[in-house]
């Protein structure tokens, strides 16, 4: 019966808990590995005693469980710790532990007593949402994938560009999304677009203006 219900639940949730592994893969720069990470983190999950497992069940916050929070700590466990039994089993994979989604400075602070499986899931998805759906120059896109999703610094650059280039233009796209975020009250922390330059703050806007005409509808997608 306990057993029953956890599995029920696995499958309902799996999809969730994929799009999180895949986000936190992404940015450890192993994007094919996120489905074997949470097939590794529900197998391990189900070697727990089925009674553990239903405590957390049945331990509501909000819209979501106890067994969520402790299965996205298991999944980001796993893939940024060097000696998580995923790492551990399979062969390494380079991470860089300080990246996190957080580093945008554009997401309200999680407090103790928030639904904070809920904020990480809905952040995860809105931030990816956007930055997928920017009409973004080749060079933006891999600029900003470079510094952000990989945590590569740019001294790292394979390319020619000079740093200040390549600044302005990670800058650039780091406003825009917090400019759309802002803007569809979906943070209370605003961008410090006066401080780009003026060249920079023209690209900020016509990036808005055209999601904002072309996405605004689709963006519901992402909160669902």
């Amino acid at each position: 019966m306990e057993t029953d219900i956890i599995n029920s639940y696995i499958t309902v949730r799996y999809d969730r808990w994929l799009d999180y592994s895949q986000y936190h893969c992404s940015l450890a720069c192993m994007p094919d590995e996120a489905v074997d990470v949470l097939n590794e983190v529900l197998a391990m999950l189900l070697e727990k005693e089925p009674a553990y497992l239903l405590q957390l069940y049945e331990a509501r916050k909000g819209r979501y469980r106890e067994l969520d929070f402790f299965v996205l700590q298991m999944i980001k466990l796993n893939i940024t710790s060097v000696t998580s039994p995923y790492r551990h089993k399979y062969k390494p994979l380079p991470v860089d532990e300080n990246v996190n989604w957080q580093q945008l400075d554009i997401i309200d602070e999680v407090n103790q007593g928030q639904d904070r499986a809920a904020i990480v899931l809905k952040e995860m998805r809105l931030i990816r949402f956007v930055f997928d759906r920017l009409e973004l120059t080749d060079m933006e896109r891999q600029v900003f994938a470079f510094k952000f999703f990989a945590g590569s610094t740019f001294a790292k650059w394979p390319g020619k560009e000079s740093r200040k280039v390549l600044y302005e233009s990670y800058k650039t796209v780091l406003t825009a999304i917090g400019e759309l975020l802002y803007t569809l009250r979906l943070t209370n922390k605003a961008s410090d677009i006066n401080t780009l330059s003026n060249r920079s703050r023209n690209r900020v806007h016509e990036l808005c203006e055209i999601f904002m005409r072309t996405r605004k509808v689709s963006l519901k997608r992402a909160l669902d």
